[in-house]
């Protein structure tokens, strides 16, 4: 791990960027306190998933018998009418 100050940073960015892209974890200070990390971004890690992404992951779908009171009707007609 590298220190630079934001002074390093400000006047030389291309170089501390490239710096931190092949790996180097660096780390901005602010008179002589570290405040910020610098590091490379993770190859071939996403920062999002898609619909499709997600629709893969999701979990299979199970089918089951049907729950009794799902078969039931939900009217009273054979009562009659009330008296």
């Amino acid at each position: 791990m590298s220190l630079v100050p934001v002074r390093e940073l400000r006047n030389n960015t291309a170089a501390v960027i490239e710096r931190a892209r092949l790996g180097e974890d660096i780390t901005i200070t602010v008179n002589g306190v570290a405040a910020a990390k610098l590091v490379a971004i993770q190859t071939g890690k996403r920062e999002f998933l898609t619909t499709a992404d997600l629709m893969a992951m999701r979990p299979a779908r199970v089918v089951s018998e049907p729950h009794p009171h799902d078969l039931w009707d939900d009217t009273t007609d054979d009562l009659g009418p009330i008296q």
